[in-house]
């Protein structure tokens, strides 16, 4: 028989709360209870003692009350946390709902390329955020017109980049927290507790394709994300989400695309309206670029050339235009031309300058190494296999694929795709033959 310590525990521990009344006399009941069982013989007591405890008339009024009273408040669960308690996927998501805002802190960590800067993100909502960087530059985009507008402060400098999406929205955030809110209960698989500053926290995994893989930890007691982590699997890089606050508070004039005073100002127009895919002449490249546009001079080792206008693949808007050149062995060469590229010529000089060189052509171009070559040339000859399958057949994308960079003399980047290995001699004549394209 329990003593009545133990008692009063399994009351803690299954979190009934019957009433006080009915609890002093289930507590009164269990000591007289205990005092018959104390006058009898030891023999006796470990025989009958089940058998009196349901014969006692009080003693089963009193049990089935608190078997009514554990029914009333939900019991759901038993073999929960410590406490008692436990956490299903479902509660995460409800909890999730019914917030509208959050802010949190992201790390990247990426196996190749340059390292992304740690930042805190408020979401007001799905259409505008607010991003404070670890440099001390902000970032605010706002989606909800027609037009997407992301300007990046940078208070030391006194300089502001103004980046204009024509035709882009109005749209709602790709947000992370929304793409958690869409898993069901079925596909998702629990990974039990782990302990954190004091708190419990429940873990979940899902991996919705071949590209995502999510873990998310959970409190126990507020059932809203503590940590999630994004594994881009065949991009590389993982996001790290923590720090969050839902409902935080912070004046909407934080979340404002209007350029402080004393600012020098830079601006940048994308066109992310939808692209027509079809075959365009080199001239039309150039009418399109706001920079030099370069065609290639055909050569004796090439059979065809195919110059197609598409979407631009990294960006997922905007035009790029694509020269294709069939090898008389069977390879694909891609070269990329796009505005895309001119307009963040900064930002891709600087990882640029962190690549290796492993070309120099006679006048002077530089062939720079990628760092994330596969992936970067997937996505052009899937592009263009899209955009003309007689020309690529995208089932014939080969492992040995790599990209390079073209630095051209007078500054212009184009890059440059191969679905094999190709010699450097061939490599050379390809940027040697590269002309650029007249205005009419």
């Amino acid at each position: 028989m329990k003593s009545l310590k133990n008692i009063e525990r399994m009351i803690r521990n299954y979190r009934i709360q019957p009433r006080s009344d009915l609890r002093g006399k289930v507590l009164e009941e269990a000591k007289k209870i205990r005092k018959e069982l104390a006058d009898q013989k030891m023999s006796e007591r470990r025989s009958n003692i089940g058998r009196m405890i349901m014969k006692h008339g009080k003693m089963k009024l009193a049990a089935a009350a608190m078997v009514i009273a554990a029914t009333g408040i939900g019991i759901k669960y038993f073999g929960g946390g410590l406490d008692g308690s436990t956490v299903a996927w479902a509660d995460v998501v409800e909890q999730i709902s019914s917030h509208t805002q959050y802010k949190c802190r992201q790390k990247v960590v990426r196996e190749n390329g340059p390292p992304i800067p740690v930042m805190d993100i408020y979401h007001l909502n799905l259409s505008q955020r607010r991003q404070e960087v670890e440099d001390g530059s902000l970032h605010i985009i706002d989606m909800r017109g027609e037009d997407a507008i992301t300007v990046e402060l940078y208070p030391k400098e006194k300089k502001a980049t103004v980046t204009r999406l024509v035709g882009f929205g109005p749209r709602k955030d790709p947000d992370i927290i929304e793409m958690v809110k869409q898993f069901s209960e079925k596909s998702t698989e629990k990974l039990g507790t782990k302990a954190k500053d004091g708190r419990t926290l429940y873990g979940f995994h899902h991996q919705p394709n071949e590209h995502n893989d999510f873990i998310v930890w959970a409190d126990a007691k507020t059932k809203l994300p503590v940590e999630i982590e994004l594994k881009h699997v065949k991009r590389g890089q993982t996001l790290y989400l923590d720090e969050f606050e839902f409902d935080f508070e912070l004046d909407p004039s934080a979340f404002s695309t209007e350029i402080p005073e004393g600012y020098e100002v830079k601006t940048i127009v994308q066109d992310c309206r939808p692209v027509e895919v079809r075959e365009i002449t080199p001239r039309e490249i150039r009418r399109e670029l706001n920079h030099t546009a370069y065609t290639v001079k055909t050569l004796p080792w090439m059979e065809k050339i195919t110059v197609m206008q598409a979407r631009d693949p990294l960006m997922q808007s905007g035009k790029v235009y694509l020269t294709g050149i069939r090898c008389e062995d069977g390879n694909r060469i891609i070269i990329g031309q796009s505005n895309t590229q001119h307009d963040y010529k900064e930002a891709m000089m600087e990882w640029m300058g962190k690549e290796e060189v492993v070309l120099t052509t006679p006048g002077g171009a530089k062939l720079y190494t990628h760092p994330n070559g596969a992936e970067y040339a997937r996505l052009f000859l899937e592009c263009f296999a899209q955009a003309s399958p007689e020309f690529f057949v995208i089932e014939d994308l080969h492992e040995e694929r790599f990209a390079r960079m073209i630095l051209m003399p007078d500054g212009t980047i184009i890059g440059l795709s191969v679905n094999r290995q190709i010699e450097d001699s061939r490599l050379r004549q390809l940027v040697e033959s590269l002309t650029e394209i007249q205005a009419d």
